[in-house]
């Protein structure tokens, strides 16, 4: 039987507090996720909502909602900047460079 979200992935997120219009705290939380990596073949250029076009390494596919302020996604030992993440009805589509 073929496994839809076989990955694994860890999610960093900062938040940030502001107070008085200055930075009073930052702190990271990592999250792990379950869904299915895409790489890229090499370099992927695909449009994005706002009709620009963006270069990916890769997607990552899945069912958990959208993290506010996840900058990264680490997935078997590699590290990828989070470009993008599109929430749809029932997953969601993680763009990453």
């Amino acid at each position: 039987m073929v496994v839809r979200y076989p990955h694994t992935a860890t999610v960093a997120a900062t938040t940030t507090t502001v107070t008085d219009g200055k930075v009073a705290s930052e702190s990271t939380s990592n999250t792990s996720i379950k869904g299915r990596f895409e790489p890229s073949e090499g370099i992927t250029r695909v449009k994005d909502p706002d009709g620009e076009y963006t270069e990916i390494r890769g997607k990552f596919f899945t069912k958990a909602e959208k993290i506010e302020g996840a900058k990264t996604l680490a997935l078997e030992g590699e590290t990828f900047r989070i470009l993008r993440w599109h929430p749809y009805q029932t997953e969601s589509e993680v763009w990453l460079d």
